[in-house]
């Protein structure tokens, strides 16, 4: 379960398609999925159409804190430095893969993060890009999972590129490629929540397999029709802080 959360899927930006408007135009007054989902009961599965964004819209991480709470996840309280790293995966409902960080490529020098709990590790300009600015599709779902890595059992290149296999393999990779060739309905949007679940579930039993210590989970949604006003948002939990970028 996430232990930082920010919106829902549900607020994803949508309206029911043209071809149920002409029989129920009164369903034409409802702009989210949650709001199509109870209005359309009587006629599952509703076809649906997704809002497209008015800008571009991009994500990067820009900082990295340690708070008091990561102190519980420590076998050895003597500790006086981690070494973190942190994965995201981010999509929206247009068709296109997920985006995916670090990669398969990815090496322990590029990635692991030596960090003290109350100490702050901010990235370069605005930071890691973890979505590169695009119009996006109904809204934008981010996951950024941070582990502490375990030095003495680790085969880090080897866990990275299994998790991104796992990604490009994933339903939810699946479906959401499905949506741009055969649209997309309250039933297929069912099937894309329980394929974000399955895949974090799946990412982190490779992390943990190598041994890696998991220490928090963000889980965050974005609809389009919130905008999208560049700037910094911060989200902390008892474990954690992290500083998001919104760029366009």
């Amino acid at each position: 379960m996430a232990l930082i959360k920010n919106g829902s899927i549900d607020s994803f930006s949508a309206t029911v398609a043209q071809s149920v408007l002409s029989t129920k135009p009164n369903l034409g007054v409802f702009r989210t999925l949650s709001e199509i989902g109870e209005a359309t009961r009587s006629v599952q599965p509703a076809p649906l159409e997704f809002s497209t964004s008015a800008t571009s819209q991009g994500l990067s991480l820009k900082s990295l804190k340690l708070t008091q709470g990561f102190e519980g996840f420590l076998e050895n309280i003597f500790n006086t430095s981690n070494e973190v790293y942190f994965l995201a995966w981010v999509w929206d409902m247009s068709g296109n893969p997920v985006a995916e960080y670090p990669g398969k490529t990815a090496t322990e020098q590029s990635c692991i993060i030596p960090l003290q709990v109350g100490q702050v590790r901010e990235f370069l300009g605005s930071g890691i890009c973890l979505f590169p600015a695009r119009q996006v599709t109904a809204g934008l779902a981010v996951r950024i999972m941070i582990w502490e890595s375990d030095q003495s059992t680790r085969n880090f290149g080897k866990a990275m590129s299994e998790v991104t296999n796992t990604v490009k393999a994933s339903k939810l990779n699946s479906l959401i490629s499905l949506v741009a060739m055969s649209g997309v309905s309250t039933t297929t949007i069912a099937l894309i929540k329980d394929a974000a679940i399955e895949l974090a579930d799946l990412i982190g039993q490779i992390l943990q397999a190598n041994s890696d210590d998991y220490v928090d989970f963000y889980e965050g949604y974005y609809p389009v029709s919130g905008g999208w006003t560049p700037g910094d948002e911060t989200h902390q939990s008892s474990a954690s802080e992290i500083v998001l970028t919104r760029f366009i």
